[in-house]
């Protein structure tokens, strides 16, 4: 039959094409467009190697800092602690100084009421001598019917006021 004779040929024809055609793709693209591919897979694993870099540099500079900050914060509080020291001791002085100075004014008002206090016990106590004397004589007169001198009735009295 003539038509499977011609099948072969024309077959085999294709074929010769169809593998030609394919090897033509194959190195075109093998030439052509994996280059480009690889560049491009090379070109993005080093923006990410150049990236991952970058925030490890980023991340370290970051710790930095950070250190920093905790240094700087504990410093900070420690003058923080000194100032309030150093701001307690000047107020507990200031309030001795106030204290010491508002003693001596209640010493002083204490000892001014003390020798008041004394001088009008000197007075009440010249006083009473004074009535005891006199009602030491009108008792005198009174009891006895005689009279005593004004000088006895105040050495009487004085001694029996320093016995109590």
């Amino acid at each position: 039959m003539p038509q499977l004779d011609q099948i072969a040929i024309s077959y085999a024809s294709q074929i010769v094409w169809l593998v030609g055609v394919l090897a033509i793709i194959y190195f075109g693209i093998a030439r052509t467009m994996v280059p480009k591919v690889q560049g491009t897979i090379e070109a993005r694993a080093k923006r990410v190697s150049d990236d991952l870099a970058a925030a490890d540099k980023a991340h370290e500079r970051a710790d930095e800092i950070e250190e920093d900050y905790r240094q700087q914060m504990n410093e900070a509080r420690s003058e923080a602690g000194t100032v309030t020291t150093e701001a307690k001791a000047k107020a507990n002085a200031d309030r001795e100084q106030r204290v010491a100075a508002e003693d001596e004014k209640i010493a002083a008002k204490l000892a001014e009421a003390e020798t008041a206090l004394a001088d009008a016990r000197k007075a009440a106590l010249a006083e009473i001598e004074g009535v005891a004397v006199d009602a030491t004589q009108d008792i005198v007169t009174k009891v006895s019917g005689g009279s005593v001198s004004e000088s006895e009735a105040r050495s009487a009295v004085k001694e029996a006021m320093a016995h109590g």
